[in-house]
């Protein structure tokens, strides 16, 4: 009987080790189960917020002000805008007139004088400009000019307005354009041919040209060193 007893002692001990054994590898399974799914749905999760990310993104850059115009993108057919005086007979698209007039409006408190000569261009007018021009490659194919967005202006030093061409690089040197190239992002406008970026422009450095964008994307942009063309790439 001893014997038995022993001999059924040791099954049990050992069925006990077993079944706790058993319930070990259960729940080291049930753990990396577990784990495996927190660590899928984790990896499920950043990839939705990349995508979303990435949607919200494409969808920034299809707005009014990131709208991208040059060589190689012209200006939809079915582009349209309402234009509003600025000064002087200029105008824009209205919804950069405001933000354009406060940035000449405070450059001239601090004391400089910046004068608009080139705003808004019609079709016919980009076209009359081309048609007429000694060097085609200083002017914008028709339907290929920021002009014709009213999102653009020429901006000069008053100082420099009776130089026979002052759309020459020295115009970088004025006290006027100094002010606009540090405080353009303020107001929403980037300096759009930057010095160095002609080949991703298509166009020569034109410390007058301003381009309207947001004060959100503008200051990035200009922090950054980037054209229009390259934020639009990176992003």
């Amino acid at each position: 009987m001893a014997k038995k007893r022993r001999k059924r002692y040791r099954l049990k001990k050992r069925a006990i080790i077993l079944i706790e054994t058993i319930c070990l590898i259960v729940a080291e399974c049930v753990i990396h189960a577990i784990h495996k799914n927190k660590v899928k749905e984790e990896k499920e999760r950043v990839v939705a917020e990349e995508s979303a990310k990435q949607q919200k993104r494409k969808a920034e850059l299809k707005k009014w002000n990131l709208l991208l115009v040059n060589e190689w993108n012209a200006i939809p057919d079915d582009y349209e805008i309402e234009t509003a005086e600025v000064e002087d007979g200029y105008v824009v698209d209205e919804r950069i007139c405001d933000a354009l007039k406060e940035m000449l409006e405070d450059c001239r408190d601090a004391g400089y004088s910046p004068i608009i000569i080139s705003s808004f261009r019609t079709r016919e007018k980009q076209q009359y400009l081309y048609d007429h021009t000694a060097n085609k490659a200083d002017t914008a194919l028709p339907g290929h000019s920021e002009h014709e967005c009213g999102l653009a202006a020429d901006i000069i030093d008053a100082g420099s307005a009776g130089w026979s061409a002052p759309l020459i690089d020295e115009q970088e040197d004025m006290p006027a354009q100094k002010w606009l190239m540090e405080h353009c992002q303020d107001y929403g406008f980037i300096l759009r041919y930057p010095k160095d970026k002609e080949e991703i422009t298509g166009i020569i450095y034109e410390p007058w040209h301003y381009r309207y964008v947001g004060k959100k994307y503008a200051k990035e942009i200009m922090e950054k060193g980037l054209c229009l063309e390259e934020y639009i790439e990176q992003s």
